[in-house]
């Protein structure tokens, strides 16, 4: 019987190993892609002097007084070139944000998202914006955002994540993106 079992998992194994696009989503190569929040950028010098690293997450300031707002940028690091079979046809299904908005569904916080690329044509915003207020959370969470796109070639894809509060009680946080199966209701 354990012999059985030795052979069934060194079996499975192989087939993952000879064909993974059987036992893999075509998309592996997104699901394994992560974007902390020490990867972006804030869009400029009046941004960048409100926000700041703590524990990985870009928060405000202490120092940053009333209404503000941060715009961050992004990166990435993919195209349709896939690394884990040879489809070179990577889709996004959705992507998760890792964040807190500290007023839940009330408008004095917020964290909206949105992911672009830009080509030689110019600029592209794919989808729609997803924004924080749609949750009632208000301590460090996830949520899960659906979108559908079929990466290009020849394509720099970004997101780019708005953080923004009313007044300095209100402390929103952006900690990150990365791109997992969706949750099972």
């Amino acid at each position: 019987m354990k012999n059985s079992k030795s052979l069934i998992a060194i079996a499975a194994s192989a087939a993952l190993f000879t064909f993974p696009g059987a036992a893999v989503a075509s998309d592996q190569d997104v699901q394994a892609t992560t974007i902390p929040a020490s990867a972006c950028q804030p869009r400029g010098f009046s941004t960048d002097a409100r926000v700041v690293l703590s524990n990985g997450a870009y928060v405000f300031d202490p120092s940053a007084t009333g209404t503000a707002t941060a715009i961050l940028y992004c990166p990435l690091p993919i195209n349709a070139l896939t690394v884990s079979n040879t489809t070179n046809d990577n889709d996004i299904t959705g992507y998760r944000v890792y964040y807190r908005d500290s007023d839940g569904t009330a408008n004095a916080s917020e964290v909206i998202t949105r992911l672009a690329y830009r080509d030689t044509l110019g600029l592209t915003n794919v989808g729609t914006s997803w924004s924080s207020n749609t949750s009632t959370q208000t301590a460090n969470t996830t949520r899960y955002i659906s979108l559908n796109h079929d990466l290009g070639i020849y394509r720099l894809y970004f997101f780019v994540v708005t953080i923004r509060r009313t007044s300095t009680i209100q402390d929103p946080a952006f900690s990150g993106i990365d791109f997992v199966l969706p949750p099972i209701p």
